[in-house]
Parts: C-alpha cells; structure tokens; sequence
C-alpha cells in the first residue's frame, strides 16, 4: 500500500516534483525556516534590556482590571499582582455591569487594601468602555491591562514596564501562556499554538519592529500615549485596534518575551471555533477595513515598516488559508486520484516541521516550554492546517461580506448599534 505511492513520487523529476509541490516549496518552507533563522540571528547579537529598580526613577505603574461577571477569579489576580517582584502603585478594578457579586467583591477587596480603586457600572458597556473608565483614575504613568483570569509569573511587571526606559516606546505586549494546558487535547494544542504565534511569532515581529498587537489579556501602555490616540475603540478586536492607532501615532511598540502571565483556553471544539471566528472578524474589519489606508503609499502618514505589519498579519491569517484551499483544489483538479498522494506528502511535511517549530519555541520559552506535548505537537500541524486554517478563512470572508464583527456579543447590543461601522 505504501510501496505504490512512494515509488510514483520517486519517480518524479524536479520540474514535476516543483510542480506538484510548489506550495509547499516556495510558501510553507519560507514561513517555517524564516522564523527560526531571524531567532538564532537575534540570540547571537542579544543584548539583554535594563529591568526596572523599585527606587525613586522607576515609573509609577497602574493596572486595570475590566470584567464582566469574574467574581470567581478576581481574588487570585489581584493575589498575583501583589506578590510581583515590582508590584503595581495602583490596582483599578472595573466591573462592567456584573450580576455574579463582582462589584460587591471588588469593594471589600478595596476595603482590605487589596485594590486601590473599585468602579462599578450599573449596565455593561463592554471591555473598551470598562478600560476607559478606569483609565480616567489611572494615575501611573504607564498603565497595564489585564484580564481577570490572568495570573503572573513573580517578575512579571518588572520585565514588562522595563522597556519603558526608552521614551519612544508607548507599548509593551507581555508573553502569554496558556494554564489550563492540560485538560484535553483542544487545551494542549492552542498550549502549542500559543508558544508558536506569541512565545516564538512575536519575537520575530519583534525583531522586525513590524509587531502588531499588544494582547488586552496582559499589556502595558504609556498614559500619554493612550490619552493622544483617545483609549480604546469598541472592540471586539480594541487590542489590535489600540496597537494600531499607537504605531500611526508614530510610537514604538515592543514585545517582553519574559514577562509571562497564564490564561485559560476554551477546553471545547465549540469554544474555540466561536473564539477565533471572533478573533479573525476583527482582523479582517481593523486590519483591512478600518485601517486599510495604512496600505496605501499615496497617503502622506504611510510607513513601509507599519504596511508590513498589518500585510504580516493578513498574509498569515487569511492569504496564506486562501492559497492552501487554491493549492489543494489545484491539485485535485490536475493530478485527480494522484492528488492524494500529495495531500498525504504535505501531511507528512506538516507533521515533520511543525514538530520542528514547536522545539524551536520550546527553547526560548523556559520553564514554559512543555516538551512534554511533544506527541501532540506531531499533529497540531495536521489541525492548524486542515481545520483552523479554514476557520480563519471562513471568518474573514463572512467578515467581508456580512460584516458579523458587528453582531458579536462580546459588545452589548446597545453600544453595537451606536459603533460605527467601517
């Protein structure tokens, strides 16, 4: 069985093995290996960045903690925001019209001098309004946001808030990792993802200076910066959202690798499809819609460093999906029942280098590197490619043609229907 299809590809020449191939050799390879080559260039030319002190120069630092209906976790964050090597001046935590208790919650946590500040909303108005309030009585010159089911590894703050010593830069996105790794298969893929898109992905970008979102699960803005592009826009999507708006507003926007904080991922097939429909509509409506004119060398503001990141972003969440579907059913259409025989070699390929990328993310992530998921990293590539890819795809043509970003009710009806749609 195995004999007949490995004979005919051993059969094939080079202009008929580039043929059939031709996907994988001029688009999948490239997008592996550059990674991992721009990594090596930078940890052979590293020069590790000052951390911040606790004395009189260091920055004054508030959180802000938005959420809707979180009671059962905001104790630990606030827990874990207190025991940091450089804790927080200013805890600010803002319930979005919660009907869990949180509000009363939040008020006997400032009571106990856990928090510094308890805002409550009788409606909710969504992540974007909640972050605003609370940015109103920020008084730290940056401000961190979170979300509440976020936990941190002791030196957390200290390693996000350091790159603020350069005046220049008005973000900081921290390194994410996920805490429920173990609690099935769904959890332990998107473990793997998360080390390949953020731990390792952002590296790069980093490098490139093309990074183009700072997560709203554990960030850091300078105030100034945030006041002069006006807070944050209606999400969904106000993390990507805000980054851009700073990058336009000509800030640097930089990634803490060492920085980790932990947060849960959806356990269920459900879950997850519903969150990265989410996630892949707002890219398509910020990146492309809102913000297309970043692509446009005719507008006086454009940058070829700022169109390379949103073009990096789209090229891998939605073109690169897009031309994966064209390839297969190019190959189905040319090759018919030998098609397989292909599909089964890309398989293979995928298997092989996604294994790859997962060591290599495994050796710059630390203690967070789950060698452990090994076994599952060998199949991730098989589900990123044949399922989430399409997810992506599907989300960013209903996005385009429907425009269902605006339904989503991550934002309260009442404030959708005040958005302004692009």
């Amino acid at each position: 069985m195995i004999d007949e299809p490995l004979n005919y590809l051993l059969s094939l020449n080079a202009q008929e093995f580039v043929r059939m191939f031709w996907h994988t050799l001029f688009i999948e390879i490239p997008r592996y290996l550059l990674p991992g080559a721009l990594i090596a260039l930078g940890h052979a030319s590293h020069r590790p960045r000052r951390t911040v002190a606790g004395g009189p120069t260091a920055p004054r630092v508030s959180v802000l903690l938005p959420g809707h209906n979180e009671s059962a976790r905001l104790e630990l964050a606030v827990q874990s925001m207190r025991l940091q090597s450089r804790p927080p001046d200013q805890i600010i935590v803002i319930d979005d019209g919660s009907t869990d208790g949180m509000g009363a919650l939040a008020r006997r946590l400032k009571r106990e001098g856990a928090i510094d500040l308890a805002l409550s909303t009788r409606l909710r108005g969504g992540k974007s309004a909640a972050a605003n309030l609370g940015l109103g009585y920020a008084t730290g010159e940056v401000v961190v946001i979170a979300d509440v089911d976020t936990t941190y590894d002791d030196d957390a703050f200290e390693r996000l808030v350091a790159p603020f010593d350069d005046p220049a830069c008005g973000a900081v996105s921290g390194n994410l990792g996920v805490r429920n790794w173990n609690e099935g298969l769904i959890a332990r893929w998107q473990t793997i993802q998360y080390l390949l898109s953020i731990s390792l992905g952002r590296r790069v970008t980093d490098m490139l200076g093309i990074l183009y979102i700072v997560s709203g699960a554990f960030g850091a803005f300078r105030r100034t910066a945030l006041e002069q592009v006006g807070g944050w826009d209606v999400g969904p999507g106000e993390d990507a959202d805000i980054t851009v708006k700073l990058r336009q507003a000509g800030w640097r926007v930089q990634f803490a690798p060492e920085a980790w904080a932990l947060t849960d991922a959806p356990e269920t097939l459900t879950a997850l499809v519903r969150q990265r429909l989410r996630w892949n509509r707002s890219l398509v409506r910020i990146r492309l819609r809102k913000f297309g004119r970043i692509l446009n060398p005719r507008r006086d503001a454009f940058l070829l460093r700022n169109a390379m990141g949103v073009l990096d972003v789209l090229f891998f969440q939605v073109v690169l999906a897009a031309s994966f579907l064209s390839y297969l059913i190019w190959l189905f259409w040319t090759y018919g029942s030998f098609a397989w025989i292909a599909v089964a070699a890309v398989s293979m390929f995928y298997v092989g280098l996604g294994t790859i990328g997962f060591l290599a993310a495994c050796a710059v992530s630390g203690d967070y590197g789950r060698l452990r998921l090994l076994p599952e990293a060998m199949t991730y590539g098989l589900f990123n490619s044949y399922f989430l890819r399409f997810v992506r795809l599907y989300a960013a043509l209903d996005e385009l043609i429907y425009r269902h970003s605006y339904d989503d009710d991550y934002v309260p009806q009442k404030v959708r229907e005040r958005t302004e749609v692009y």
